[in-house]
C-alpha cells in the first residue's frame, strides 16, 4: 500500500466516524475494513475506542446489508450472498481500491499502459441447428416468432429463453428429429426442453437433444459448461453425455463442465441425486458435491461451494487461487479475445469476484491494479506483460 493510499484510508476512518462519509465511502470502507482489518493502515493514528467504534459500525452495516439481500433471494444463493454482501475476498478489496483511486487523480495509482480499443462483454447469443442441417442464428430471431418441426413448435421469449413445446398430439409414426444450440465464445443461452426441463449453456457451449422424448430415458449430450434444472419424471431418467461420461437424473439442478482445454470435466450437484459412470467407474453425488475425472482422475470433492460454481450462471466471474492462465480462460470465453504473454507469466494468484457485465478494458484494469500488470489490449487480443 503506498503512502497516500494509508493516508487515504486513515481520513476516510475518521470521516466515517464523524458521520459525514458519502454512501460510496462507508461501502468502500466496509468493504477494504473486511478484508484487511489485520493489516496496519486504518488502524494507525486511531485511538483504540475510535478502532472498536468503527468495527462495529462496519459489522452492523455488513449484517443489515446480508439480511436485506436475504429478503429477496432464495435461500439456495445464501453462501453466495456473503461472498458479494460482505466482500471478504482480497480481490473485492483491490477492485473497491481501484475504483476509488480511480476516481481521485492524485492517489498516485500508475496507468497500466494504453488501451487501444474495448471490447464489450458477451451476451445472448447462440446458434440453432436444425435436424436438416438448416441454422438459425438465434439471437437475431424475433420474439415469439415459431419454427415447427412435426407436431413441436420452437418460439423465443421476450427475455431470450427458447422454448419446445407440443403444438399437436404427435402422430406414432412420426420421427424423432434433433436439434443442437450452440453458443460461441461470447454468447451464452438458456433452453427449454421438450419435458419442461431448463438448460444454461456458457460460452462456447453446446447441447444435442431430441424434440420428443419418447424413450424410455432422456437422453441428451453436450459439450462445453450445462447447468441443468431437470424436469421430475421418475420413470423417464434424464441422462446427459459428455465425451465418455455419462450422467443419470431424475429431476435434479446439476452444472457440468467440460470444456476440451480444461483437461476435467467437474459435474457439481446443487440438488437431488445423480449418477456418474466414467471411464468404468461409478459415483453418486449428493448436494454439494462435486465429480472430477480426466485420465485417470476420477474423485469426488465434498463439500464444494455450489454458489461459487454457478456463478457464470449468475452474472458474475468468481476466482480461488486461480492463476492467470486459469483466470484468462473465462474471460476469453466470454469476451471472445486471444491472449499474448510477453516475457514472464506473472505468477499472482486471484480470488474474487467480478461482474461479467463489466467491459474488457475495466475487467484487466482491476485484474492490473490488483497484481501491477501492465495490459494492452489490440484489438482482439490482450498483451499482458509485467
Amino acid at each position: 500500500m503506498s503512502e497516500k493510499e494509508r493516508r487515504y484510508l486513515q481520513q476516510l476512518a475518521k470521516k466515517v466516524l464523524a458521520g459525514k462519509a458519502s454512501e460510496e465511502e462507508r461501502l468502500f470502507l466496509e468493504e477494504y475494513y473486511n478484508v484487511f482489518e489485520k493489516q496496519a493502515g486504518i488502524e494507525q493514528e486511531l485511538t483504540r475506542e475510535e478502532l472498536e467504534s468503527l468495527q462495529q459500525s462496519v459489522r452492523e452495516r455488513i449484517h443489515h446489508r446480508m439480511d436485506v439481500y436475504e429478503m429477496h433471494h432464495r435461500p439456495v444463493f445464501r453462501s453466495w450472498r456473503r461472498l458479494s454482501v460482505a466482500a471478504s475476498f482480497l480481490l473485492m478489496a483491490g477492485i473497491t481500491l481501484w475504483w476509488v483511486f480511480r476516481k481521485q487523480p492524485d492517489a498516485g495509482v500508475a496507468q497500466q499502459g494504453p488501451v487501444i480499443t474495448d471490447v464489450l462483454p458477451g451476451g445472448n447469443k447462440a446458434t440453432l441447428t436444425l435436424d436438416d442441417g438448416s441454422t438459425i442464428v438465434l439471437d437475431e430471431m424475433k420474439k415469439d416468432s415459431l419454427v415447427q418441426q412435426g407436431s413441436m413448435q420452437v418460439s423465443k421469449s421476450a427475455d431470450g429463453l427458447l422454448i419446445y413445446s407440443v403444438a399437436a398430439h404427435p402422430a406414432s409414426a412420426e420421427a424423432v428429429v434433433y436439434n443442437t444450440v450452440t453458443t460461441p465464445r461470447g454468447g451464452q443461452y438458456r433452453v427449454a426442453l421438450p419435458d419442461g426441463t431448463r438448460v444454461w449453456l456458457n460460452a462456447a457451449s453446446s447441447i444435442r437433444f431430441p424434440t420428443r422424448f419418447i424413450q424410455d430415458q432422456r437422453n441428451v449430450s453436450i459439450a462445453g459448461e450445462v447447468y441443468f434444472e431437470v424436469a421430475h419424471k421418475p420413470t423417464q431418467p434424464f441422462v446427459v453425455t459428455t465425451g465418455t461420461t455419462t450422467v443419470q437424473v431424475l429431476g435434479t439442478h446439476f452444472n457440468i463442465k467440460a470444456y476440451p482445454d480444461e483437461g476435467i470435466m467437474k459435474t457439481t450437484l446443487a440438488e437431488g441425486s445423480v449418477k456418474i459412470v466414467h471411464a468404468g467407474k461409478t459415483a453418486v453425488l449428493k448436494p454439494s458435491e462435486q465429480l472430477q475425472a480426466g485420465g485417470a482422475l476420477f474423485k469426488v470433492v465434498p463439500h464444494v461451494d455450489v454458489d461459487a460454481e454457478l456463478a457464470w450462471k449468475n452474472g458474475m466471474f468468481y476466482f480461488k487461487n486461480d492463476d492467470i492462465e486459469a483466470v484468462m480462460k473465462q474471460v476469453q470465453r466470454w469476451y471472445n479475445i486471444d491472449v499474448q504473454y510477453n516475457g514472464a507469466i506473472p505468477a499472482k494468484q486471484f480470488t474474487g469476484t467480478i461482474p461479467r457485465s463489466v467491459t474488457l478494458s475495466e475487467l484487466m484494469e482491476m485484474l492490473s491494479f490488483y497484481d501491477d500488470m501492465k495490459c494492452i489490449i489490440k484489438g482482439n487480443t490482450i498483451i499482458i506483460q509485467r
